[in-house]
């Protein structure tokens, strides 16, 4: 059936209060290991026993893994935090792999990308502005 522009319903005003993404990895337990203790995120819930789906959140933001086959080809994740390079010494000291390092960049962030233990892109940026070290620099 061909819709006419009389049958199209207007367009609802929608507040989104979250987006999470979920990422599919072969083992949640060791997504969770590596996540917390390396990447610095915490466990919000974990479920199954093993573990087959999981949230873990930086700050306020909440991330998703569950049991799958991943697929990080065209899959990244960006996270807007309060200070990207007080984060990214700590990624460096637990021996993340850094794809990119941080830099200030021509759309307004200073931001960094990482690999995760699955093979995402996982990149991590503040608004130079927001960021009391960033401001300090001579």
């Amino acid at each position: 059936m061909r819709q006419t522009t009389s049958n199209i319903v207007s367009r609802p005003d929608v507040r989104c209060e979250k987006s999470h993404a979920i990422l599919a990895v072969s083992d949640v337990r060791s997504a969770i290991d590596f996540y917390t203790n390396r990447l610095g995120f915490w466990l919000a819930f974990a479920e199954g026993d093993p573990p087959t789906f999981a949230g873990l959140n930086l700050g306020s933001v909440q991330l998703f893994l569950e049991r799958g086959t991943p697929s990080p080809q065209g899959c990244s994740v960006y996270f807007v935090i309060d200070d990207a390079d007080a984060l990214h010494r700590f990624h460096e000291s637990s021996g993340i792999e850094i794809l990119e390092p941080p830099g200030d960049r021509p759309y307004g962030l200073r931001d960094y990308t990482v690999r995760d233990s699955s093979g995402y892109r996982l990149t991590f940026g503040h608004h130079p502005e927001h960021c009391a070290a960033h401001n300090e620099r001579p």
